[in-house]
C-alpha cells in the first residue's frame, strides 16, 4: 500500500510538471508564434530573452518601443527626433492596443499602467492617460523606479498653461505626487529632486514639497 501511494504521488508530480510545461509552451511568445506582436521596428523577437516567456511582459516591451520611437531619429535626418503628429498618434494607438492586452493579463502591474499613460498621451487621450497614471499610483504608491517616470508624466498631464488644473488635480493626485517627490529625495541621485522642484515651479503647478 505504501509503495502504491509513493508511486501514485510520483506520477501525480510528474503529470503536474508536464502540465506546467504544456501551459508554459502554450502561453509564452518564445514558443508560440501566434502570441507574438510586432514592435515599431517590425520585429517580433525581444532582445531581453526573459520577457519572451511572460506574455504580459512581452506585450509591454513591444508597446514601449512605440512610446519611445520618437527618441530615435526620424527618417534620414539624424537631428529630427519628432515624427509628424499623425505618425505619433498611430504609434500611440498601437501601444495602447498592446498595453490593453498586457494589462488584461496582469492588471496589477503598476509599471504597465505608467506605460499605458504614456501610450495614451501619444494617442491623444489625455483623460485616459490621467486615469492610467492614477492606477499606477494606487497600485504602487512608493515605487523607487516609477517615481521619476510618473513625475515626468505629471508635467505633461497636468499643465496649468493648457488646463484648469484646479478642476482636474485632486487631493489624492497631490498626495501621490508628494510621495513620488519624497521617494526621489530619499533614493535617487543628488540633484534629481532639485530638477523636479524646478520643473514644477516653471510650470506653475502647485504641488506639495517633500516632507510637508
Amino acid at each position: 500500500m505504501k509503495r502504491f501511494l509513493i508511486t501514485t504521488s510520483a506520477v501525480a508530480i510528474l503529470l503536474t510538471g508536464v502540465g506546467s510545461v504544456v501551459v508554459l509552451v502554450a502561453n509564452a511568445p518564445a514558443f508560440n508564434a501566434e502570441l507574438r506582436r510586432e514592435n515599431v521596428f517590425d520585429q517580433t523577437i525581444l532582445a531581453v530573452g526573459a520577457d519572451m516567456y511572460d506574455r504580459a511582459s512581452y506585450l509591454m516591451q513591444q508597446a514601449v518601443s512605440y512610446t519611445r520611437a520618437d527618441l530615435l531619429p526620424y527618417g534620414e535626418d539624424p537631428d529630427r527626433l519628432t515624427a509628424p503628429a499623425d505618425v505619433v498618434a498611430e504609434r500611440g494607438a498601437q501601444a495602447v492596443a498592446l498595453m490593453r492586452e498586457s494589462l488584461e493579463l496582469n492588471p496589477g502591474n503598476a509599471h504597465g499602467w505608467a506605460v499605458m499613460a504614456m501610450a495614451r498621451i501619444h494617442a491623444g487621450d489625455i483623460t485616459g492617460a490621467r486615469d492610467a497614471l492614477r492606477a499606477s499610483w494606487q497600485l504602487a504608491p512608493n515605487n523607487f523606479s516609477l517615481a521619476p517616470e510618473r513625475l515626468d508624466l505629471v508635467l505633461v498631464l497636468f499643465d496649468p498653461l493648457t488646463d484648469d488644473v484646479a478642476d482636474i488635480l485632486t487631493d489624492k493626485d497631490r498626495a501621490a505626487i508628494g510621495r513620488d517627490l519624497e521617494t526621489v529625495a530619499r533614493h535617487h541621485r543628488d540633484g534629481d529632486l532639485d530638477y523636479y522642484t524646478e520643473q514644477f515651479k516653471m510650470s506653475g503647478l502647485d504641488v506639495p514639497e517633500p516632507g510637508s
